[in-house]
């Protein structure tokens, strides 16, 4: 089962000619993840892009590393062209878990036609795209099974499966 809006990011950007201006990067790729992470009711802290020594050329790429809440948010930058064009993407995917569990809680008793809670933790979780995690969802006798939630990226949506949980 796929979930609803995950929180990542991909943007087009022109940085200076002569050079990349790595303030105006940062700036840019802060503002693009702030309004990705909006609906989850979070901010970035902080921007850092590696200063590189070389002038990139096109098909050039480098991380940027984003806080959001004391978890880092990896962001691939691509060189576009000669003119320091450049595409940006988040390489991780945020959560946060209070939300994510009300989410899951609202499909899976959707799909399973009965009510179910659904525990995540607290706070925000950031996870690579494609990797996975586990909560853990109850249904009102108190039997639990594990969800297990995959990361979805820019161009993919996140799923979640209830683990040990054969469909008829």
């Amino acid at each position: 089962m796929f979930l609803l809006a995950p929180a990542v990011a991909a943007c087009s950007f022109s940085v200076s000619s002569g050079g990349p201006d790595y303030e105006k990067l940062e700036s840019a790729i802060a503002d693009e993840l702030n309004a990705s992470y909006e609906p989850i009711g979070r901010q970035v802290d902080s921007v850092d892009c590696p200063r590189l020594k070389d002038t990139p050329k096109s098909g050039d790429t480098f991380i940027c590393k984003a806080d959001l809440s004391g978890n880092p948010v990896r962001v691939q930058v691509t060189v576009t062209d000669d003119k320091n064009n450049v595409d940006f993407a988040t390489m991780d995917t945020a959560y946060d878990l209070s939300n994510l569990s009300q989410q899951l809680a609202k499909e899976i008793s959707a799909d399973r036609g009965f009510a179910v809670t659904v525990t995540c933790g607290e706070g925000v979780k950031v996870v690579e795209a494609g990797k996975s995690f586990e909560c853990t969802a109850a249904d009102r006798r108190g039997d639990t099974r594990p969800v297990k939630v995959t990361a979805g990226g820019v161009d993919t949506s996140d799923r979640w499966e209830l683990v040990g949980v054969d469909d008829e």
